[in-house]
């Protein structure tokens, strides 16, 4: 298993993307109050079984989880990571390492690396963009993370497929 798996937020964890919510009062620097979770911003059901794992089953007990976006709109992402729980625990609580600012996904990755002392390839990567201006996969992929495009959300299957590739190339 990953020693670190890490998260992307917008379309791969939850849906809307927070720069979508043109219509709520603050949007223009992501002020209070924000968006509500699961009513504002839904989870993808594939994120929450996923999380819930990592959370309670024993085989994952020395995995860490983390965040990368991003966004900027930071103060809704760590409002709703707060406001979200799954497995009786906030998000907040669950990603132990959590880089939002707008910055690029090396950018994000150096910094886990730093923080975290694990080694790009003992880390699983999730996120929506592959390739191209805005890709993210690609470029993580190259540092030496796996990642694992999400098109339609982190979805069960997604998350079946990477765990069997990451331990594939792990032996």
């Amino acid at each position: 298993l990953p020693q670190l798996v890490v998260l992307d937020l917008d379309a791969t964890l939850w849906e809307p993307e927070l720069y979508q919510l043109r219509n709520l009062p603050g949007y223009k620097d992501a002020s209070g109050p924000g968006p509500v979770a699961d009513k504002d911003v839904a989870m993808f059901d594939g994120a929450v079984n996923a999380l819930a794992e990592v959370a309670t089953a024993e085989r994952w007990a020395k995995t860490q989880l983390a965040v990368a976006s991003r966004t900027n709109k930071g103060p809704w992402a760590e409002s709703l990571l707060k406001q979200f729980r799954v497995a009786g625990l906030s998000l907040d609580d669950l990603f132990v390492h959590k880089e939002i600012y707008s910055s690029s996904k090396t950018r994000h990755f150096q910094a886990l690396r730093e923080k975290t002392g694990i080694e790009y390839e003992d880390m699983l990567f999730f996120d929506d963009a592959k390739g191209g201006k805005w890709g993210n996969c690609e470029p993580v992929a190259k540092m030496g993370a796996m990642s694992a495009h999400c098109p339609d959300g982190l979805t069960s299957e997604v998350w079946r497929n990477a765990l069997e590739e990451f331990s594939a190339a792990k032996t």
